[in-house]
């Protein structure tokens, strides 16, 4: 370095420390306050704890990062088509389901009670929740008696508590029904400590009331959290959520749904839900799960649900068994209706039925049920199949072994037929199908039904391959003609193509006057009527003859007896 040079280059580099220290530091930013709608439309950074309560919209292409604590008010809907980065941070409702329901049909559930801050003796105050009672169901404190619960609230009475806690179970009472909701549970003694009953650990119970807020992760969108929380929130995914070491809390079941949803979970996982799985997906998302803890005890890591399907058949009257449906595996019957569809029935009635259950013990169940013994049964023969897989999609396309019929060609024997004859025609069927089919057809002369015989032919066509239909054409009018013909398709069909069904059409014919060089036909059929006329003249003017040869002769017979009556009277007279 020139000696001359270093103390103006020392000098630069002080100045421009003096500057950076006099520039005033990076400020943390959170929710900007307010009740106006909030839109993210730039990649922003949330480091600071703050709240929010109103309609949140992170836009396509920005993505909001969050490394603190929000609060979350009972107004906020989170719309996420960009991204939405937990970085650390947290999403917590204010107003998150805080009441528990009992869910344990024929067995027991408890909730740890920590009483290691009491001391000397009180009261344990169990509180239903608003429009709940106790009734119909018994609890026990530890180690003590059974107490049968009634009304909104039940109070049991100690003299003293124990170091640490003790577990409060409760059980429905034989031949009882009801349901037990509890809002929380109090402990007094010279005050009173009160515990929110969501808040309590415990098993056999499923969260009850409404969502704090509504986080909704659109297609296209994603949510990232690593080392995060969200905390009440009513969640759906359909877009791409990721998570590492991260929890959602009181916001089960989260909602996966759509061919383009997935949620993808390393480690951390769920805590308290409102049904008895943690999450609930459609039959096409994608989940994958890693290290995940799930709320537990009855309580199913996922469950796949799809809504009411519909079998589409290609048509109406289709008889077949559906076996292994729902987690039951039950066996339904059905027959498709005149719109050629039937309805796969829900678990509990029309609408939604389980898949899949991806259970807390980590086995996982997969409905495979099947369509068997289809018999259809139309004009063109019985059709048959056993051992369809029934998939998870809400519109099932029900396809079988089934012919596809199609006009191959139609051969007329003579290009020009003359007038007052009949054609010879063949008409060919081509199946392209897998199976037989008596094909009965009709032909059409221009825009109408032409003069063949016979009226409706068929043939018997075999799969894969083709017949011939022989008929006789008639056709009025010289001039060119067209004879269309195509396949009779039964009535009961509903789904177009499902027995092919294409017509063809004959080459241009040319119909002419007879010219023949014999007599005409009409000249001879005047010549035969003319020899008739004279046949019949003679033969009438013959037997007028007969009868006036008979008349003639009847008057000689009068003279003889005459003559003879005479005779006698002269005999008389000598």
């Amino acid at each position: 370095m020139n000696p001359k040079t270093s103390p103006l280059i020392i000098c630069l580099l002080l100045l421009l420390g003096s500057l950076s220290a006099l520039s005033p530091p990076v400020q943390a930013t959170g929710p900007p306050g307010g009740s106006d709608a909030i839109n993210i439309t730039e990649d922003t950074t949330w480091d600071e704890t703050g709240s929010i309560d109103q309609q949140l919209t992170i836009s396509a292409g920005a993505t909001l990062t969050i490394s603190s604590v929000i609060d979350v008010g009972p107004a906020t809907n989170i719309v996420v088509s960009g991204t939405l980065d937990l970085a650390g941070g947290s999403l917590m409702a204010t107003e998150p389901p805080s009441d528990v329901q009992w869910w344990n049909a024929g067995g027991v559930a408890d909730l740890w009670l920590p009483t290691d801050q009491v001391s000397g003796s009180g009261a344990i105050v169990i509180v239903s929740a608003a429009g709940f009672n106790l009734s119909g169901f018994t609890v026990v404190w530890g180690e003590g008696a059974s107490e049968q619960m009634d009304g909104e609230q039940h109070e049991i009475t100690l003299n003293s508590f124990p170091n640490d806690g003790d577990w409060l179970t409760f059980e429905m009472e034989i031949g009882s029904w009801g349901e037990l909701v509890l809002d929380r549970i109090e402990i007094r003694t010279a005050s009173t400590i009160p515990f929110e009953a969501a808040d309590l650990d415990g098993s056999g119970w499923v969260l009850r009331g409404d969502f704090g807020f509504s986080l909704g992760v659109a297609d296209g969108g994603s949510l990232s959290a690593t080392d995060a929380e969200i905390m009440g929130a009513d969640v759906l995914i359909s877009g791409t959520a990721v998570g590492q070491n991260s929890w959602f809390k009181r916001s089960g079941p989260v909602n996966v749904q759509g061919a383009q949803a997935s949620l993808t979970w390393n480690g951390g996982g769920f805590d308290s839900t409102l049904d008895d799985h943690d999450v609930r997906a459609d039959g096409v998302a994608a989940l994958s799960f890693t290290g995940v803890t799930d709320s537990g005890g009855f309580v199913d890591l996922w469950e796949r649900q799809i809504p009411a399907q519909v079998l589409h058949f290609p048509g109406s009257g289709a008889q077949f068994t559906l076996n292994g449906v729902g987690p039951d595996e039950r066996t339904i019957p059905g027959i498709s209706t005149a719109e050629g569809i039937s309805n796969v029935p829900g678990d509990d009635g029309p609408t939604t039925r389980v898949v899949e259950i991806g259970q807390s013990d980590g086995s996982v169940w997969t409905e495979s049920a099947t369509i068997d013994s289809i018999s259809w049964f139309t004009a063109w023969g019985t059709y048959t199949s056993d051992g369809i897989s029934l998939p998870h999609s809400a519109d099932v396309i029900v396809d079988f072994p089934l012919p596809a019929v199609s006009i191959s060609q139609v051969d007329v024997e003579d290009e020009a037929p003359t007038l007052g004859r009949r054609a010879s025609v063949t008409v060919t069927l081509a199946n392209t199908g897998e199976v037989p089919a008596n094909v009965p057809i009709e032909c059409y002369d221009g825009g109408d039904r032409a003069d063949i015989s016979p009226t409706f032919p068929s043939a018997m066509v075999g799969a894969d391959s083709e017949a011939d239909v022989d008929l006789k054409w008639g056709h009025t009018g010289s001039g060119n003609s067209t004879l269309t013909c195509s396949p009779m398709l039964p009535t009961q069909l509903t789904r177009d193509g499902a027995f092919g069904g294409g017509s063809g059409d004959s080459s241009v014919v040319v119909w002419e006057v007879q010219q023949d060089a014999g007599m005409d036909p009409i000249v001879i059929a005047l010549i035969v009527a003319l020899v008739v006329g004279v046949l019949l003249v003679a033969g009438f003017a013959s037997m007028q003859a007969r009868e006036s040869m008979v008349k003639a002769e009847e008057p000689e017979d009068i003279e003889l007896v005459e003559l003879v009556d005479d005779l006698d009277e002269l005999d008389d007279d000598d």
